[in-house]
């Protein structure tokens, strides 16, 4: 049998054919896909990080339909492409099965990127699957390192659930949407992500042993009630051709930076639907810190006059900041969420006549007055709210008080309609949405028939938010699917609830340890509203340090009352040096590590030829942090000076010279690259 072989010179691959095999090379990166077998493996530079690897889905009469069983003859074609992430070739293997059903494995190579973008699509007729799997291999894999740990990433951040970074082992947790496998001692490792959520939720599985993962799987249809919340299986995607989300896979030398890359892609091949936030990085306050129910017109007008007066010049870069009125802000409005909004007008005026931005909050998707019965009236129709429940095989889905409403319903898009119109009408110039969680849960059925998913009927309620807002407001989402939300929303929060304490802190910053990379899926991410009320000075500085280092600063705090924190922390909040790390608008990189639950003691962040260096101690007794200078960018060799940016104090740092804390608290430390 001849080999066939021929170059693309356009993207510098090379492409080898034969009866029993078909391989791609390009750059460093090889697929190799054995026809026999219906197996494939990748390798970069020689080192194989996936190897005979299969496809496969599951009927919904429970029939698995796998390539590795298919003995049918393999057709391989090849297509050029072009879309956001610019030129390339996909590489397509398919096969039959005896009934007519075809796999198609496609490969996409782009030009511009070493990362292979793989997807399952199925074709025949009257399919209907709620699992996809383009990615399964039990190939043992030990040429990765001797050290290997696995991220998990949450699919949301509700019920204060926490990224974990655990040493490779048979009972590592499922990563939603996206997970990487590395080596601690090089930091290279393997990434698997989903690019797409508008119709499925994914499951990465990576399992192993002894310094070698021999379990890795990719799966679309992925329900877990501990991560997805959902309490039944995914929905079953019918049609005659169904398609999994495309998903990248790459071998990275830094696991850091490629889900900093992956995040990238991400937003390219799923791009916005809500228009980019054209302002400046947001800065302001949120009434959930610590009035929560209790705000009122009083102690929200209160807290925009110490704007203007104490902290005049606690401004984002545009000479903006946002007065946040969270749950219960119908305590002004009479007669509930249907009755008077004058007294909202009033503020959002107030507001408006100091130069501050009014906002506002809102579930759309909850209801949470469902234990008074289903046949109470929904705001804006003649539905009542039993209609509008989403409905599972558990009945209906509760979640932290709230009861799941169907996106999809008219009943919860005209009651959209008719509060957050009111909303615009006022005024308000930002939103904080929360508890979308709620709208993403698999239900037994939608209202709409044609939505058969979860995430379908997420993205149909989000779209419509969008649309009834009409570009007016800055969209932040609290609670929240970690990547699906990004088409959706301006700004995300990082993590759930925190409040002051340093334990509150760590946990928020274990979110940036590992979520970090999301601030280039979102215009912004944010560590929730900061609170200094009855903590130390040192420990007001760490929870103000948390904000800065995920990119914004809400506070949250009772500014309509006198405190002793004040004075020093509004120094700081108006403080031109933090205030230009605020402007930059992006998270810092996290850096050293820890594991488990824990979050990292450094991060930095480089800002022209500045370098910024923030440390915590989250440890009530002193501590000595040490620092990596090589993982920070700086010469472990070389001595530099900084400048301690709370206390403005000069201090020479060198890679041998711990950061010593004598209790709980944070330093940031400026360096000047010159």
């Amino acid at each position: 049998m001849k080999t066939a072989i021929f170059a693309l010179c356009f993207m510098l691959s090379t492409v080898m054919l034969t009866a029993q095999s078909f391989q791609v090379k390009k750059g460093g990166i090889t697929l190799a896909y054995n026809k026999q077998t219906g197996t494939y493996s990748l390798s970069k530079d020689q080192v194989t990080y996936l190897k005979d690897a299969s496809a496969y889905l599951t009927l919904a009469n429970g029939q698995k339909i796998s390539t590795d069983k298919l003995k049918d003859g393999r057709k391989v074609t090849e297509t050029v492409i072009q879309d956001n992430l610019g030129k390339g070739t996909r590489y397509t293997v398919s096969s039959k099965t005896t009934t007519g059903i075809t796999l198609l494995q496609h490969f996409y190579f782009y030009d511009n990127s070493d990362m292979v973008i793989l997807e399952l699509e199925v074709k025949g007729k009257n399919l209907s699957s709620n699992e996809l799997v383009p990615i399964w291999s039990n190939a043992t894999i030990s040429s990765l390192g001797k050290s290997l740990y696995q991220v998990a990433v949450p699919f949301d951040n509700d019920t204060f659930i926490s990224y974990e970074n655990k040493a490779i082992s048979s009972n590592n947790k499922v990563s939603a949407e996206v997970a990487v496998v590395y080596d601690r001692e090089r930091t290279h490792g393997v990434l698997i992500g989903s690019l797409d959520q508008s119709v499925w939720k994914s499951g990465i599985d990576i399992k192993g042993d002894n310094g070698q993962y021999n379990l890795i799987a990719a799966k679309a249809g992925f329900t877990d009630v501990a991560i997805t919340r959902d309490s039944m299986g995914h929905g079953f995607v019918s049609g005659n051709v169904i398609r999994s989300p495309k998903y990248a896979v790459s071998y990275v030398n830094d696991w850091r930076m490629g889900l900093e890359n992956y995040a990238k892609i991400h937003r390219k091949l799923s791009p916005p639907y809500v228009q980019k936030w054209q302002g400046a990085t947001p800065v302001g306050w949120n009434s959930w810190g610590v009035i929560q129910d209790k705000i009122n017109f009083q102690n929200a007008t209160a807290t925009a006059e110490y704007f203007a007066k104490d902290i005049p010049y606690f401004r984002n870069a545009g000479g903006e900041a946002f007065i946040d009125l969270d749950s219960f802000w119908d305590n002004m409005t009479p007669g509930g969420m249907s009755g008077d909004y004058t007294q909202l007008k009033q503020f959002v005026r107030y507001c408006d006549s100091l130069g501050l931005k009014p906002g506002v909050y809102w579930a759309p998707f909850t209801d949470w007055g469902h234990g008074s019965g289903p046949d109470r009236k929904a705001e804006g129709s003649q539905f009542t709210f039993g209609q509008l429940w989403t409905k599972t095989q558990k009945g209906y889905h509760n979640l932290d008080g709230g009861r799941a409403l169907d996106p999809t319903h008219p009943g919860t898009q005209a009651r959209m309609d008719v509060i957050l119109g009111k909303l615009v009408d006022c005024g308000f110039r930002m939103i904080k949405i929360d508890f979308l969680s709620h709208a993403a849960i698999e239900s037994t059925g939608f209202y709409d028939n044609k939505i058969q998913t979860g995430m379908q009927a997420y993205a149909v309620g989000m779209k419509h938010l969008v649309d009834v807002l009409q570009g007016k407001m800055l969209i932040y989402a609290a609670i929240s699917p970690s990547l699906a939300t990004a088409q959706f929303a301006h700004m995300r929060r990082i993590a759930c609830d925190a409040w002051k304490t340093i334990d509150q802190t760590q946990y928020t910053l274990n979110s940036v340890s590992y979520g970090w990379w999301q601030t280039h899926l979102y215009d912004f991410i944010d560590a929730d509203h900061l609170v200094f009320h009855d903590e130390s000075p040192e420990v007001n500085k760490a929870r103000l340090l948390s904000g800065v280092v995920t990119g914004t600063i809400i506070l949250g705090d009772d500014l309509s009352k006198k405190e002793n924190w004040q004075p020093k922390m509004n120094q700081y909040l108006q403080d031109p040096e933090i205030l230009k790390i605020i402007a930059d608008g992006k998270s810092f990189r996290p850096a050293g590590f820890v594991e488990g639950k824990a979050a990292n003691t450094y991060y930095y962040k480089k800002i022209g030829t500045d370098l910024y260096v923030a440390v915590f101690n989250y440890n009530t007794t002193p501590a000595a942090i040490n620092i990596d200078f090589k993982q920070i960018g700086l010469t472990p060799n070389k001595k530099y000076k900084a400048v301690d940016l709370f206390d403005k104090t000069n201090q020479e740092l060198s890679a041998e010279k711990s950061i010593a804390f004598e209790q709980a608290g944070a330093k940031l430390f400026k360096i000047a690259l010159l």
